[in-house]
């Protein structure tokens, strides 16, 4: 039996009041703490609501039934920092001016001591009882191997209560009792997980929402809130809370009609004649799937549309179109947006007429190389409408959905998924590759496994090494093996409203013009060298400020090999001496071929071919030779700063020229409309007309002789 005492309610009093202090200590975030967070300490206090009324379940015959009154009483609020002041144990005699003020009186009592307290029977709704939740009888389990239910609470037959009732217009404590047959958590860190002391008040679920509109990460949503209210003890809700919160808010709006979709699109048009938007239909003239894009992802498209990469993991979530954007790299190695599509479905029927879309609308561009997700019929799709384009599934996608196939065998084989990510990340040749997946079969016994046996069948359309010869630039350091769409990652739900993906589109759109204004200013600019060669100079002079950046990683990378000549003035091998972080290959040799009369280097790792930049093993060797400028058949004009606005220039110009063709035909087409209006009437003078038009199709006829 456990009688609380005052002491114990001055000191949780204390700490939860030192917790509500606007101090420095209190405001830094402990991994501690987000341990305590993530652990759910309590199972039984998960709930949607943030607000819980309780039923009346538990209630005698002499109870009256719920209703909404019945329900307001039911809340239970998180004390404020004056209640926790004036804190103290319940006594007989008590009065309050209302049942909530005794509720909530109850209620901060029952957080300081540690348990937690709800509504028992009432009276004539003149008479109630505020019980502890492990009242009541327990009940036999015969079952012992039953799963455990989430919510439920261990009965202990407890009988501290207190009984309140209405007298003369006030509340009384009429029978208090405060002793307990079980323990009790006095630790405001724990008790806030109880059910009646989880709350959010109106401003913060406002505010809260604010947070869950601009797509804040839960986690960084739980942060604001720690700094908002000191600390973590005194944040009365957890990260789930507010996630079902977002779900809540979710079904209860209703998803945008694609008519009104396509309404927004149609004004786009009136207000932006360069704005496309390309619709597929079926027999009964019923939109299916749409593509949209604008003038400056088509010139986008013109100048860096020689490689593409595709994602189709996010869904509406009321029609279930699949929303696919087409993302490309510019020349300072970031991410563009080139053009979006809604699908109806993942047939290869349906991809084909989004390539063909794409082509048509880019004027028949054909991009060299494209990433996609693994998905059969956008494979069957590009094959039949790009053959020459180089096409590669994301090796990520591929290995994420190898774990969930071969999960349990993971779990029994120990290391091999490790093993398997190194076999596939650091191989430099297909023999490489080909000889350590054997040798990764044997070790472990996965002779038989099925869908290892799919993986080496597919591996030519996945593994990077069978693609060391084709364009993909930075695919592995802008992360794009991990979740292709980096763009709509942090923004929107995998599974979101049809007007989300729109918004999203218009924020990128001028995040992306924002972001290449402030690149360009960049140009004037001279950019900080870490040492004093002359190579790194000269490639801060011809490359952009960002891939700049890339090769001075590169050129310090390359400080941390030596170089051994393997065959005279044909074969050197780079041994790295210092470790680096980040390597791009998990390994410490690397061998380079020199071609002496063409001053030409191949190097195993590939990169140049890969990313348009040379590799810190052949900078090394360039150290070594005493070559202090980057040879020219190794500068890529993609990543160049006169690249793009050369390349503006030109797609400008044809622009101008097919539009002054297109004002002539329009202008010429107008005015012989209205001469036919007023020659076709007549037939002399119609004949009169076709005579001089035969005579001017002969003068030109003529004039091209």
């Amino acid at each position: 039996m456990q009688d609380p005492s005052l002491d114990s309610i001055e000191k949780n009093t204390e700490g939860l009041l030192a917790d509500g202090q606007d101090q420095q200590t209190n405001s830094v975030y402990h991994p501690l703490q987000q341990a305590e967070e993530e652990n759910q300490l309590h199972d039984n206090v998960e709930s949607n609501e943030m607000l819980r009324n309780y039923s009346s379940s538990e209630t005698d015959s002499d109870s009256s039934s719920g209703s909404d009154s019945d329900s307001e009483v039911g809340k239970y609020f998180y004390p404020q920092i004056e209640q926790l002041e004036m804190a103290k144990q319940p006594e007989p005699g008590m009065k309050f001016e209302t049942l909530e003020d005794a509720h909530r009186f109850y209620n901060t009592y029952a957080l300081l001591t540690g348990f937690e307290a709800k509504r028992g029977t009432n009276y004539m709704r003149k008479k109630f009882h505020l019980i502890c939740n492990r009242s009541g009888k327990s009940r036999a389990t015969p079952d012992l191997q039953r799963k455990r239910k989430r919510k439920s609470i261990e009965k202990t037959n407890c009988q501290a209560k207190v009984i309140v009732k209405l007298t003369k217009g006030q509340w009384e404590f009429t029978t208090v009792r405060n002793e307990h047959n079980h323990p009790l958590c006095p630790s405001a860190s724990l008790t806030k997980f109880y059910l009646s002391h989880k709350h959010i008040s109106t401003e913060e679920r406002s505010f809260l929402k604010v947070l869950q509109r601009t797509r804040i990460p839960p986690n960084k949503v739980m942060k604001i809130f720690r700094r908002m209210r000191g600390s973590f003890g005194s944040t009365p809700f957890k990260k789930k809370d507010g996630t079902n919160l977002l779900c809540a808010e979710q079904h209860r709006k209703e998803n945008s009609d694609v008519g009104r979709m396509l309404m927004y699109f149609k004004e786009k048009e009136l207000q932006d004649p360069s704005f496309q938007c390309m619709k597929q239909t079926d027999e009964d003239n019923i939109v299916r799937s749409v593509f949209w894009t604008d003038a400056r992802s088509r010139m986008d498209y013109k100048i860096f549309g020689d490689f593409l990469l595709f994602d189709t993991t996010y869904t509406t979530d009321r029609h279930n179109m699949l929303f696919a954007p087409i993302i490309g790299i510019n020349n300072h190695g970031r991410t563009l947006l080139l053009g979006c599509a809604l699908l109806h479905d993942e047939s290869a029927e349906t991809y084909k007429w989004m390539f063909e879309t794409l082509l048509h609308v880019m004027e028949d561009k054909m991009p060299v190389s494209i990433i996609t997700n693994q998905d059969e019929a956008m494979a069957k799709a590009i094959g039949e409408v790009m053959p020459q384009v180089r096409h590669r599934l994301c090796k990520w996608d591929v290995l994420e959905k190898a774990q969930q196939n071969i999960s349990a065998f993971i779990a029994e084989s120990g290391n091999i998924k490790a093993d398997l990510d190194s076999l596939v990340d650091n191989s430099l040749t297909e023999k490489e590759f080909e000889e350590g997946w054997d040798a990764l079969i044997e070790r472990y016994g996965a002779s038989e496994n099925e869908y290892l046996q799919i993986l080496w069948q597919r591996r030519k359309n996945w593994v990077p090494v069978y693609f060391r010869e084709d364009f993909y630039p930075f695919v592995q350091s802008h992360g794009c093996d991990k979740g292709m769409n980096l763009l709509f990652n942090d923004y929107v739900l995998s599974i979101d409203r049809i007007e989300k993906f729109i918004e999203r589109y218009e924020e990128i759109h001028k995040n992306i013009t924002k972001t290449d204004e402030e690149d360009r200013l960049q140009t004037g600019t001279v950019p900080s060298c870490f040492s004093l060669q002359p190579i790194e100079k000269h490639a801060a002079d011809i490359y952009t400020r960002q891939i700049f950046l890339k090769v001075q990683r590169e050129l310090l990378h390359s400080t941390a090999f030596n170089v051994q000549e393997v065959q005279r003035g044909a074969v050197y091998r780079l041994n790295k001496v210092f470790n680096y972080e980040n390597p791009e290959f998990d390994r410490n040799n690397f061998e380079v071929q020199v071609e002496s009369g063409t001053n030409a280097f191949k190097c195993q790792c590939a990169k140049f071919t890969r990313d348009g930049i040379l590799c810190c093993h052949i900078f090394r060797l360039f150290t070594q030779f005493g070559i202090n400028q980057i040879p020219e058949q190794y500068i890529v004009p993609r990543w160049t700063e006169k690249f793009r606005e050369e390349k503006e220039k030109q797609y400008k110009e044809k622009c101008s020229e097919q539009m002054d063709t297109t004002m002539r035909y329009t202008n010429f087409m107008t005015k012989m409309a209205d001469l036919g209006k007023t020659i076709c009437s007549d037939g002399a003078k119609y004949d009169a007309f076709m005579l001089e038009v035969d005579k001017i199709q002969e003068n030109f006829a003529t004039a091209q002789k």
